[in-house]
């Protein structure tokens, strides 16, 4: 019998949950480490969609990216997902930055489509910003088509510094908090998701090149590595990924 214990076991050879951030909050969030499990969504987020897809689908588990409980509960509502969760039955694990940092995690998922050569941890990264190098170097334009291309997106957001790039840093997710130790580098772009303005001014007048590719779509690309790789694990269970699981913003 697979127990949800068993799983958190084999993620956790991967990625370890003691490797996480202080802030973090992954892990077993709802349910017992001895539930059963036969049928396993997997998501980027815990959202009452995929609440519902998971108790139509008779699902035992979910595991996200994203810790469905982050902040310090004081109340739960039936209008909370946790609540939801936990009315439906369901075991929910979530990796989080334990699994950016990880080898073979987030960041290296997204490097690798990229075809970085090279890819290492940045100084001063924590292991979430990793460096390469592109086969030749491009223009900002060939690199965002690059980016859309390999990510399926319908658009991004471009900072075009105008100068070739064959060094390229990358974080998945929301990752301006490390602009200045990219800039210190020798990445000609980065490339991550949720950059604010005053980041773009800085990184601007240093003539660095910014792509905001999107924090769910940095991020979800993960989703089918970690399926596989619980599915070698497991082969008596079902792995799949929430069809409700999409990112919220559209490009218009």
């Amino acid at each position: 019998m697979i127990t949800a214990g068993k799983i958190y076991a084999a993620l956790d050879e991967w990625a370890p949950f003691d490797t996480q951030e202080d802030f973090d909050n992954s892990g077993l969030l709802i349910g017992g480490m001895d539930q059963p499990v036969s049928f396993c969504l997997l998501a980027l987020d815990l959202t009452p969609e995929v609440c519902e897809e998971a108790k139509k689908r008779g699902a035992q588990m979910v595991i996200t990216h994203h810790p469905v409980i982050f902040h310090p509960l004081k109340s739960l509502s039936p209008d909370d997902v946790a609540y939801q969760a936990v009315q439906a039955g369901l075991t929910v694990l979530s990796a989080h930055t334990n699994l950016d940092r990880a080898p073979g995690g987030v960041s290296d998922t997204l490097a690798d489509l990229l075809g970085l050569s090279s890819a290492d941890d940045l100084d001063g990264g924590d292991g979430f910003v990793k460096i390469g190098l592109l086969p030749q170097a491009v223009s900002g334009e060939e690199l965002a088509g690059l980016v859309r291309e390999r990510l399926g997106l319908s658009g991004l957001r471009l900072l075009d510094a105008g100068s070739p790039i064959r060094s390229v840093a990358l974080c998945s997710g929301s990752g301006g908090s490390f602009l200045k130790e990219v800039l210190v580098s020798e990445a000609d772009a980065y490339i991550t998701g949720d950059l604010k303005h005053d980041q773009a001014v800085e990184a601007a007048a240093a003539g660095l090149t910014l792509i905001d590719a999107g924090h769910y779509e940095t991020e979800s690309i993960i989703l089918e590595p970690l399926r596989e790789y619980l599915a070698e694990r497991f082969p008596k269970v079902e792995f799949r990924r929430a069809m409700a699981d999409r990112p919220l913003f559209r490009h218009r």
